[in-house]
């Protein structure tokens, strides 16, 4: 891995995402076009304050610019994780937007097991307790949603963190997204504790396009699958997903 390159990849990413030439994006930083250059090909290595600067200018987290190697297996606390994620550290998560005809996605990287003084804090609880209870088990997590490759998946649609936790029955990721701080995505997965290369999960978040409160049937995976007319077809509503919905009234996923 060019970890130069990589970071390289990253910052062009959230330039050309904020529409900033390298001119800008170099004067912003009180740099010459010409470092900047070379510092977006992976020619030379920035200091550590440059990174930060760069960071503040794009407006993402400086970890965003930096290559995310997935958390090895050996740090997770497999006695508190249900069957379905155990020995796992990357999950990858598919939906089908049917405005643009397409199945998205994402990838979701378990980050470590958090103690309570150290457990991420969505906005809007930061005031309120949050000791863990029998049988909770609480993990911090990152999303990259709508990915263009598997190498660059800091290269995304959208970015979030949040935490995974598991109370044996259900288990919940709740996310916030890191560009768009109005929203707070949301995933559970039903029954955890049965074990598959696959397991549906309903997830919510908030659309932009138009801007508007969304839920969807979700399909993740421990490896990754190919972006195929079978999977598309498996991903979009079902006659059994409308039979459930008039039944309940609700949109749900078993």
């Amino acid at each position: 891995m060019d970890i130069a390159r990589q970071i390289g990849n990253n910052i062009k990413y959230y330039r050309t995402r904020k529409n900033l030439s390298i001119q800008e994006l170099a004067d912003a930083v009180c740099k010459s076009r010409a470092t900047m250059y070379k510092y977006e090909n992976g020619q030379i290595i920035m200091d550590i304050n440059v990174l930060y600067d760069l960071a503040k200018v794009l407006e993402v987290p400086v970890d965003h610019l930096l290559y995310q190697p997935p958390m090895p297996k050996d740090d997770v606390d497999t006695q508190a994780v249900p069957a379905f994620f155990q020995d796992l550290n990357r999950l990858y998560a598919y939906y089908y937007d049917g405005r643009w005809k397409t199945v998205c996605e994402s990838i979701i990287d378990l980050v470590g097991d958090t103690q309570e003084a150290d457990r991420a804090v969505l906005p809007g609880l930061e005031y309120h307790q949050q000791g863990r209870v029998p049988g909770e088990a609480n993990f911090d997590i990152r999303m990259y949603m709508d990915i263009l490759d598997e190498e660059n998946i800091q290269i995304c649609q959208h970015t979030y963190t949040g935490r995974i936790t598991h109370y044996g029955a259900l288990t919940n990721m709740v996310f916030q997204n890191y560009n768009v701080r109005l929203e707070q995505y949301m995933i559970s997965v039903p029954s955890p504790y049965i074990d598959g290369e696959q397991k549906w999960a309903l997830a919510f978040g908030i659309s932009s396009h138009p801007l508007m409160p969304t839920s969807a049937k979700l399909l993740l995976s421990k490896k990754r699958l190919k972006k195929t007319k079978e999977l598309a077809q498996k991903l979009t509503i079902s006659k059994e997903d409308i039979r459930l919905l008039k039944l309940y009234n609700l949109f749900v996923v078993l």
